[in-house]
Order: C-alpha cells, then sequence, then structure tokens
C-alpha cells in the first residue's frame, strides 16, 4: 500500500504477509476466506489507521525536510492491520504555506562602550574673515585726577638784543620839566615840556621822526599819586620841534570835565 495525498493506495493486486513462501504476483495463492468476525475489525481498523497515519505522515515528513528527505520519492515501513503485516510507502506532497512570523524575542543588553578612536588631524586655517564695521564711541570718561606739578625748568639762557632803535622812560617832575631814568632808556637823547602834558623827545642819529611811528603806553610807578594817565603820541607833532618824538599826556575825563593836558603821568615811548 502507498500513501498520497489522499490516503494509501495498494502497492500490488494482492496482499500478503511478508515471509510467505508464494510472496506477491500473479502466481501467489489468493488469500484463504477470513471469517466474518475478522472481515468486521478489518474494516473498523484500516480507518483508524489511515487516521493515524494522517497524522503521522506530515509529522514524519517534516522530520524528514532536510536534504537526504527532499532527494528521496518515498518512504516505506510495514504496519500491521487485522494480525497481517502490510508494507505501506508514504509519497511526499507538496510544501504547505509558510507559517506566521513568531513575535520579536526581548532585547538584549546594551553592549558595553567601544574605546575612542584616534584623534585626526588638525585642518588647515582657514582665511581670514572681513573686517566688521567700526563701532559707535563710548561715551566720554570721567576726567582723571589733576597730575603733579612738574620741577621748575633750569633759567634760559639770555636772548638776543631786541629790534627795537630806541625806547625811553618818561617822567614828569613839575609842569615844565621832566626826567629820562637813565637805565630804561636807549637812543633818547632827551626830553623837554613846553607846556603842561606837552613832551618832546630828541632821537639819536639816525633815527627820523618824522619817518617812525613810536608807540607810548602809561607807567604808573612814576606817576603822581601812582595813577595811570591817558597817553598818546602826537604823530604832527604840533607842540613839538620837527625833529622830535610828541608824546601828550592826559588826565582822565569824569563826568562833569573831559580829559584835559597834565604832568602828573609818566609813561615808556619806544621806536621799533
Amino acid at each position: 500500500m502507498v500513501m498520497g495525498g489522499s490516503g494509501a493506495v495498494p502497492c500490488d493486486t494482492f496482499t500478503a504477509p511478508l515471509g510467505s513462501p508464494g510472496g506477491y504476483g500473479p502466481q501467489a495463492q489468493p488469500p484463504r476466506e477470513r471469517p466474518m468476525r475478522h472481515r468486521t475489525l478489518t474494516l473498523l481498523a484500516t480507518p483508524a489507521v489511515l487516521g493515524a497515519m494522517t497524522v503521522a505522515v506530515p509529522a514524519i515528513a517534516g522530520v524528514g525536510s532536510g536534504p537526504a528527505a527532499h532527494s528521496a520519492s518515498s518512504k516505506c515501513f510495514v504496519a500491521r492491520i487485522a494480525k497481517h503485516r502490510v508494507r505501506e510507502c508514504l509519497i511526499r506532497g507538496p510544501r504547505g504555506p509558510r507559517g506566521l512570523p513568531g513575535p520579536a524575542g526581548p532585547r538584549g543588553y546594551t553592549g558595553k562602550t567601544g574605546k575612542t578612536g584616534a584623534t585626526s588631524k588638525t585642518g588647515a586655517t582657514g582665511k581670514t574673515g572681513l573686517t566688521g564695521k567700526t563701532g559707535a564711541t563710548g561715551k566720554t570718561g570721567p576726567t582723571g585726577a589733576t597730575g603733579k606739578t612738574g620741577l621748575t625748568g633750569p633759567t634760559g639762557a639770555t636772548g638776543p638784543a631786541g629790534t627795537a632803535r630806541a625806547y625811553a622812560l618818561v617822567q614828569p617832575t613839575s609842569q615844565t620839566q621832566a626826567n629820562l631814568i637813565a637805565g630804561q632808556t636807549s637812543n633818547i637823547t632827551s626830553v623837554s615840556q613846553p607846556s603842561p602834558g606837552v613832551f618832546c623827545l630828541a632821537p639819536a642819529a639816525p633815527i627820523n621822526a618824522a619817518a617812525e611811528a613810536p608807540v607810548a603806553t602809561p607807567e604808573i610807578s612814576y606817576s603822581s599819586g601812582k595813577q595811570p594817565g591817558v597817553i598818546a603820541v602826537n604823530a604832527q607833532r604840533s607842540g613839538c620841534p620837527a625833529s622830535d618824538i610828541e608824546v601828550d599826556a592826559f588826565a582822565p575825563a569824569t563826568e562833569k570835565a573831559p580829559a584835559t593836558p597834565s604832568s602828573n603821568y609818566a609813561f615808556t615811548v619806544i621806536v621799533p
């Protein structure tokens, strides 16, 4: 008997016990008539065996799923049915559908941290970026403390002589007289006062009074009352000789009287 996808198929025309002198084939003797009780048991046993084989065949086929099982076309074995040993063969059927994948297994433990890799070489320095805009000027800070006064420097050398060609300090002594202070006079030879407040100074040669522009200023240390007067140069020299330099002195004007000529005020005169 051969087992297929739909059950067992007889291997030959006659079924005989193994080891029988006749064996299988046309020359074998037909089996003898069995009692009714034996036939009933045989009919009942056959479905049970077939059911068991139906369950066993897939298991056997599954076990033989290796290379050897794939290479063989059938597998035969001997089964006992109603006191008879029957040779039966299993024919491998088509492979069944693939089963559903099982659930995912639990997550494994986290492995140890690997060693730190070697440090790579430093890359080349990039190009310098553009200069940013100049920021706004900050607020002026507070004024710092005044520093200490420095030491007095040494006295400088005496400078060269001035460029003034003539100068004089004039001191009135009366309404008609005046003196030259010798230590502060140069190239002025004399002074006269023809009238109160009119002073005529004679310059030394080659100074030409008509061609000069002298300058006169008040002086208080030789003046009466140590008060300055109003001092002015008369370029037209109307009160003095044409060769002299004329300087006129006046008492300051008041609310009640204008400035008047006076001999009470000293002065200096210079010819550049």
